[in-house]
């Protein structure tokens, strides 16, 4: 049976997601001093926040304690946040900024010879010579050589898998200019990883082939 012109524009309208009333129930809760409500936002997204980390900076110490900070970020700003609905953006931002802080600080680290700690470098230990740990490490070095927002656009899209939309809310810039940079850094990645044999195979995969040309 065909729907009437009013059905048809009912029908089309989506309902709100479920999810996004909590969030913004439990932002309200959280601003009002509700420490369960940190409880659930933590158990919510402390995966998701250690997600977004780990694919900036890699498997790191740092990573614990900047998933901390990231939520006590939260819990001081709860009160700010305009549009609780969209708590897991807001996350997913303060994850970013935190995660190029660390990038930032670890280059001026390396630039006055200093080990991420701040102390006087160690004799380095060489790692198990294993495949997937000199492939991660290939990566890494090829993103330590994009500039701080296509490293972000990359690893946000390649490692954590964020959509675009995200992504430009995230990194505070257009989803044009994120699909711009998302494309300059694969075809910056792609060209870097030819003199990296142990990461160009992981790099064979379809879908990034095609993004990459």
């Amino acid at each position: 049976m065909a729907l009437s012109s009013d059905d048809a524009r009912v029908a089309a309208v989506k309902p709100f997601p479920e999810e996004r009333y909590v969030d913004a129930k439990l932002v309200r809760d959280a601003a009002a001093g509700d420490a369960a409500a940190l409880g659930f936002v933590w158990d919510r997204y402390s995966k998701l926040v250690r997600g977004v980390l780990v694919g900036v900076l890699g498997p790191d110490n740092a990573v614990d304690d900047l998933v901390q900070e990231a939520f006590l970020a939260f819990h001081r700003s709860a009160g700010r946040i305009r549009d609780g609905s969209a708590l897991r953006s807001y996350l997913i931002g303060v994850a970013v900024r935190l995660g190029a802080l660390e990038i930032r600080r670890r280059k001026v680290r390396r630039w006055v010879g200093l080990t991420p700690t701040g102390v006087l470098p160690d004799v380095p230990i060489a790692p198990p010579d294993t495949e997937g740990r000199e492939a991660l490490s290939a990566l890494y070095r090829t993103l330590d050589r994009l500039s701080g927002r296509r490293r972000l656009v990359f690893t946000l899209r390649h490692v954590q898998g964020l959509e675009l939309r995200e992504i430009a809310s995230a990194v505070k810039i257009s989803e044009s200019t994120a699909h711009r940079e998302l494309r300059r850094s694969e075809q910056q990645v792609a060209a870097i990883a030819r003199g990296e044999p142990a990461l160009a195979r992981y790099l064979e995969l379809p879908g990034f082939a095609r993004r990459s040309t």
